[in-house]
């Protein structure tokens, strides 16, 4: 056996022992940071035009997720951990629905702007990013933290989630609207770890992100008041999810660990 930085320690065979939980979600936390924001400086050093600046920023969505589930399937098998098989029970599809109500909402009060090629092209960075995100934090991050409880993930990993929104910053966005997002996004990664939870599936998760980042990308990010009203409006709706879904995501039953023996045997 022989150990490794940032909290891991690798096991035979071929598995990795969380040691230091935090200091490994942190470092999760910033590996789609740094791919996506590297993408990113490429494109405005060659000046890409919208389109192909949004590829290539898709493209570094796309190795940061190849690496993200390259990390997931090294984490301990025992662990309870999110894949990418259909949701465990069939309630989950229920659980869902509020949240692409939060989409339609969107889309009804921003429109779409957007055409051609650059609508396409919105539509793979949207998928790319929500694949890397939900990977990495209602995925790896969320399932090293549970060893600390199910609250502590859900809470810690939307945290770690929003904080590093504020990457933003250094793409010149100003600090209400960054700080906005971050108030956002870690009500977004309450919701999402939820459901995460909830269905045992990352694919809940990352069909709504998807859709939800599409649908602003379309409408421009549109800052008119109905776009802002219908933010809003999402905003409220995704909150009352977050309440509602809080007690029946943080169960003791869902505290427990699991075993390789137990691992399809899943409490609803």
């Amino acid at each position: 056996m022989s150990t490794t930085h940032q909290g891991l320690q690798r096991t035979k065979p071929g598995g990795w022992m969380v040691r230091h939980r935090w200091i490994a979600a942190m470092v999760f936390a910033l590996v789609p940071v740094f791919c996506t924001a590297a993408a990113s400086a490429a494109s405005q050093l060659m000046h890409a035009d919208e389109t192909t600046a949004a590829l290539m920023i898709a493209g570094g969505a796309a190795v940061s997720a190849g690496v993200g589930v390259t990390v997931m399937m090294m984490l301990p098998s025992g662990l309870r951990r999110p894949g990418f098989g259909a949701p465990r029970r069939g309630r989950a599809a229920l659980w869902f629905v509020p949240l692409l109500v939060t989409v339609m909402v969107v889309f009804a009060t921003q429109g779409m702007k957007a055409s051609g090629p650059p609508l396409i092209a919105y539509g793979v960075l949207a998928m790319s990013v929500a694949v890397n995100e939900e990977v990495w934090f209602r995925g790896a991050n969320l399932t090293v933290l549970r060893g600390g409880g199910i609250r502590a993930a859900i809470i810690g990993s939307s945290a770690l989630f929003a904080v590093l929104h504020l990457a933003n910053l250094a793409g010149g966005e100003d600090l209400p609207a960054a700080l906005l997002q971050l108030a956002f996004a870690a009500l977004f990664g309450i919701a999402a770890a939820e459901v995460t939870v909830l269905s045992g599936s990352l694919w809940p998760a990352i069909m709504w992100h998807t859709a939800w980042d599409f649908a602003n990308y379309a409408g421009g990010n549109s800052t008119t008041t109905l776009a802002l009203t219908g933010i809003g409006i999402a905003c409220c709706l995704i909150l009352a999810y977050a309440l509602v879904m809080w007690a029946a995501a943080t169960t003791p039953e869902r505290e427990q660990p699991l075993t390789a023996q137990c691992a399809d045997r899943i409490p609803s």
